[in-house]
């Protein structure tokens, strides 16, 4: 029994030792095939050629003069990898201007390729490049066209330097136009450009920061040497950030004009901050409100056409086309139909509180240079409409704008159960100096129509018209605008004068006392007609006539109400049929709608 179990021991132990034999030996021959590799390697493959293979390779990427100054570096662990540092790309006129500068490139290679002597990077990584993008006075770009579009009718060779996919790591973009001497930079920009040969589909994803905002970009397009030639292809492409998205699907090229045809979608949660971002800096001046635009888009050599166009302005949703076209003097034209759900004209307050009431700042910030530069035919429509304490429905309207001459015209609309027809157009000598303001309203409900003006006391209840014209010579929200001279007719039929009782009032008149109005006012005075017509300038308003004609008699009043005090000061009659048509004279004073009444008897019989 205890020779059986020495025996096993003894066996286990011979095992263990082979085992460990047969573990070692391949690791051995593992670790010495290593050494071997990355002994033998740098043997076999120079690093001679592989500075001006890469920059041969950006001269024929970029069109310019490449340099790189520091020296290649070359590991083969764990896969073959090149790293060159320092590389500048220059100006191939003469000037030697600096292009681009790259930090450090890194890229794969094949080992095979690299014996030959001719080493095919793949996966390349540019770290930290910085690029400049300027435009010139003239016009033209400081960078030149590379060799393989030197000639945009006869595309590159698919076997020509390849592209692969690009890696950018914490890269800078410099824009410099001089045309309009603005400069924008993109930084921390990172991502990749995927485009396997020239003849092959493109795709790139970078981002960056543009005035403290990230900013992704995006682009897709199957034929990229005719893109980068300037012509005409289909690509789709988008940019997203907080302040704006933007996505345009369809023909385009890389143009002064770069959308040919196809879908725009263009979004902002508010032009406010969107305005900040661009500008630089806080603009109060637009509202604080959403924006959305999407329709199908086409540009001719200097027209803009939007098609199908869904728009949202701060709540309201549109649908619709417009035409954008430039004529020989440059002046853009804008026509078209936009058919809102709502209007709200209100919101636009916070920037006309912000327009300035100095005529001559004005007339230096408003001019009439958008009107003389702009031109403008639009069709608007919508179903509500709010103007001030108006509320329209059914709106039908347009906007023209042409060589000085500004208007809005209402073409019809619903007001107070009535028709509401007007125009509002700008002098020609500018916004600054005022306008003219004609409203047109036929069979409404007048006394809604004077409560939403905020009327109180005796008002005429019916349904009747009004016309009302109005002039300035100042700018509407200027309070220099309650200046303005003009003309208001009401004429009514089958209604009452609420909040006069009129035998209530003839018996005060009769008893030759002082009264205020208010002592009446426990009643209605029916009447069969009523005009009132009455000319305002100057802060002050003729009454011309008032008369109510109805069974029990007529009520009559003229007189002049400067309603820049609220004060008034009128005659009046009022005929009473019910006392064989007795004439009761009176005046009125104070203010409305606290009036006083003084019979005639009281201030004596004029001599």
């Amino acid at each position: 029994m205890t020779r059986n179990l020495l025996h096993m021991m003894r066996d286990a132990r011979l095992r263990s030792r082979l085992s460990r034999r047969h573990f070692l030996w391949p690791a051995a021959i593992g670790v010495g095939l290593a050494v071997g590799y990355n002994a033998a390697l740098p043997l076999l493959i120079s690093t001679t050629d592989v500075r001006p293979t890469v920059e041969h390779m950006l001269d024929a990427w970029s069109g310019g003069k490449s340099r790189i100054d520091g020296e290649p570096e070359i590991r083969f662990w764990p896969s073959p990898t090149l790293t060159l540092r320092s590389a500048t790309i220059e100006t191939t006129d003469g000037t030697s201007r600096k292009l681009a500068y790259i930090g450090s490139i890194t890229a794969s290679f094949s080992l095979f390729s690299a014996v030959d002597g001719e080493p095919e990077l793949e996966d390349i990584r540019l770290i930290e490049p910085v690029v400049t993008l300027e435009r010139r006075t003239d016009g033209t770009l400081n960078w030149q066209r590379p060799h393989w579009l030197t000639t945009p009718e006869t595309p590159a060779s698919s076997d020509d330097t390849p592209f692969g996919d690009v890696t950018v790591e914490n890269g800078r973009l410099q824009i410099i136009d001089l045309v309009t001497n603005q400069t924008r930079e993109f930084s921390g920009i990172a991502g990749t450009v995927r485009w396997p040969s020239f003849a092959e589909h493109l795709s790139a994803q970078l981002s960056g920061g543009l005035g403290g905002q990230l900013v992704t970009w995006t682009l897709d397009c199957n034929e990229p040497l005719t893109l980068l030639a300037g012509r005409n292809t289909t690509l789709k492409t988008s940019m997203t950030s907080a302040p704006l998205n933007l996505s345009f699907e369809g023909l385009g090229n890389l143009s002064e004009t770069p959308i040919v045809s196809g879908r725009l979608q263009i979004s902002t949660a508010s032009m406010q901050a969107l305005a900040a971002w661009f500008q630089g800096k806080a603009e109060r001046a637009l509202p604080d409100s959403n924006f959305n635009l999407s329709a199908n888009v086409a540009t001719g050599s200097a027209s803009l056409k939007l098609d199908d166009l869904q728009l949202t302005v701060g709540g309201a949703n549109a649908t619709g086309i417009l035409d954008i076209s430039a004529s020989l003097d440059n002046a853009p034209r804008i026509e078209g139909t936009l058919a809102f759900d709502r209007i709200d004209l209100n919101g636009l307050q916070p920037l006309i509180d912000q327009l300035p009431v100095e005529p001559k700042v004005l007339a230096q910030q408003l001019s009439s240079a958008f009107a003389q530069t702009w031109r403008a035919d639009v069709r608007l429509s919508a179903q509500e409409a709010l103007v001030g304490p108006l509320r329209l429905e059914d709106l039908a309207a347009g906007v023209i704008v042409d060589h000085g001459r500004a208007s809005i015209d209402i073409a019809d609309s619903t007001y107070a159960n009535g028709r509401l027809s007007g125009r509002l157009a700008v002098s020609e000598a500018g916004l600054a100096k005022g306008g003219t303001l004609e409203l047109v309203l036929k069979n409404a409900d007048l006394a809604a129509a004077l409560a939403d003006f905020g009327f109180t006391g005796p008002v005429p209840n019916g349904r009747g018209n009004v016309n009302f014209n109005l002039e300035t010579g100042h700018p509407f929200w200027t309070p220099q605008a309650a200046e303005a001279s003009g003309r208001i007719k009401l004429s009514l039929a089958n209604g009452s004068l609420s909040g006069f009782d009129a035998k209530a009032f003839a018996d005060l008149v009769r008893t030759g006392e002082f009264f205020s109005l208010a002592q009446a006012s426990d009643g209605s005075f029916a009447f069969q007609t009523a005009d009132i017509e009455a000319r305002f300038a100057q802060g002050s308003a003729r009454l011309n006539q008032a008369l109510f004609t109805g069974q029990a008699g007529s009520l009559s009043v003229n007189g002049v109400i400067p309603y820049r005090s609220g004060s008034l000061a009128l005659a009046g009659t009022l005929t009473d049929a019910a006392n064989a048509g007795q004439r009761l004279r009176f005046f009125v004073g104070g203010s409305w709608p606290n009036a006083v009444i003084s019979p005639l008897s009281v201030l004596g019989e004029p001599n």
